[in-house]
């Protein structure tokens, strides 16, 4: 068992450096809390997916892996 939860603490913590990898490397898509208002058009509308989006997606990804793979640690780990 605790192989299990060795294993899961390594993925965890890859987990991590990569989600703080991608979050750093996301542009900004605007300038401070009131751009939440503003209605600008776009997104997947657009055609082909851009950098920005991709990286969303991947954020998207990671930010879910990273959370199950928490409670499987702290559920094994009981």
């Amino acid at each position: 068992m605790s192989i299990l939860v060795a294993l899961l603490t390594i993925v965890l913590f890859l987990l991590s450096i990569s989600l703080i990898f991608v979050v750093v490397v996301q542009n900004p898509k605007s300038e401070g809390f009131g751009s939440g208002v503003q209605n600008t058009p776009g997104g997947s509308f657009r055609g082909k997916a851009g950098f920005d989006d991709i990286m969303s997606n991947y954020t998207r990804i990671i930010a879910i892996a990273w959370i199950a793979t928490a409670f499987l640690v702290g559920a094994v780990n009981r």
